[in-house]
C-alpha cells in the first residue's frame, strides 16, 4: 500500500488521504475492484495504466464527484465518502484538479479563468490580485493575463489550467492525463515544470497517465493498474536503477 500525506495549513497537522477497500462499477461493469491506497508527505504519485483500468475513477472519487459503491475515503481522520454516500462535497476538500480537456472557460480571459475560483471562495479583491500575479509569474504567463484561451498555444493553455488549480492553494492536486495531447518535446518540458512547481509549492500530487516514461519522469512513486486493480507499486529511483 502506498502512503500519501498532505499538509493542513490550518492546524499544522499531517493528514493521510486514504482509499479503503473501494469498489466502483458503471452499468454493471466493475471499474475498481477492492482498491486500497494511501498517499506521504512530499510524494508525487502517478497512477499508470491503460484506458479503462480505473485510474481516472480514482481521481473522481477523491475529488468528490462520485461516491464509491463500497468502501470509504478519508482525509486525515475525517470520513469524506463511503458506500454510496458523499459526506464532504468537492468544495470542502481543498483539492485541486486539472482535467484532460483542461476545461478552461472560453469566454473568460486568462485572468478571469484564474480569478473565478477565488471569487467563489470569497477571497477579497486585493488578495485575488496578489495571488493571480504570483501564480502567473510562477508559470511564466504574466504577459498573457488579458488573452482568451483561444489565443494561447496548447502548452500555454496547460499552464493556465495548472495556474487556475494552484491559485487556490490546494493541499493535493489531481491531474488527469493533462499532457496527452501535446507533442513529445512540449510534453517533456511541461513534465519538468510540474515537478518544479510541486517542489516549490509543496502540494501533494496524484497524477494519471498511460505513458510509462511520463510516469517515471514525474513520480516519486508509480502505481501500476490493470482491470480495476493495483498490480504494482514502484519508486522512480528503483526504476532508474534498473535501467542504468
Amino acid at each position: 500500500m502506498a502512503v500519501a500525506t498532505y499538509y493542513d495549513k490550518k492546524d499544522k497537522q499531517m493528514k493521510n488521504v486514504t482509499i479503503d477497500s473501494v469498489s466502483k462499477q458503471y452499468g454493471g461493469e466493475k471499474v475498481l475492484d477492492n482498491v486500497s491506497l494511501k498517499i506521504d508527505k512530499g510524494q508525487r504519485i502517478v497512477i499508470l495504466g491503460p484506458s479503462g483500468c480505473g485510474k481516472t475513477t480514482i481521481l473522481r472519487l477523491l475529488a468528490g464527484f462520485i461516491a464509491p459503491d463500497t468502501g470509504s475515503i478519508s482525509i486525515g481522520a475525517e470520513l469524506v465518502s463511503k458506500s454510496g454516500e458523499i459526506i464532504k462535497p468537492p468544495e470542502q476538500r481543498n483539492l485541486g484538479m486539472v482535467f484532460q480537456d483542461l476545461a478552461l472557460w472560453p469566454h473568460l480571459s486568462v485572468k478571469g479563468n484564474i480569478e473565478f475560483g477565488l471569487k467563489a471562495k470569497g477571497v477579497g479583491k486585493s488578495e485575488r490580485r496578489m495571488r493571480i500575479e504570483k501564480i502567473l509569474n510562477l508559470v511564466d504567463m504574466a504577459d498573457y493575463a488579458k488573452r482568451k484561451p483561444s489565443e494561447l498555444s496548447g502548452g500555454q493553455q496547460q499552464r493556465i489550467a495548472l495556474a487556475r488549480a494552484l491559485v487556490l492553494e490546494p493541499d493535493l492536486l489531481l491531474m488527469d492525463e493533462p499532457l496527452s495531447s501535446l507533442d513529445s518535446d512540449l510534453n517533456i518540458r511541461l513534465r519538468r515544470e510540474i515537478v518544479r512547481l510541486q517542489e516549490k509549492l509543496k502540494f501533494g500530487l496524484l497524477y494519471v497517465t498511460h505513458d510509462k516514461d511520463e510516469a517515471f519522469d514525474i513520480a516519486t512513486h508509480v502505481i501500476s493498474m490493470k482491470h480495476g486493480k493495483i498490480e504494482n507499486i514502484a519508486t522512480a529511483s528503483s526504476h532508474r536503477n534498473q535501467n542504468e
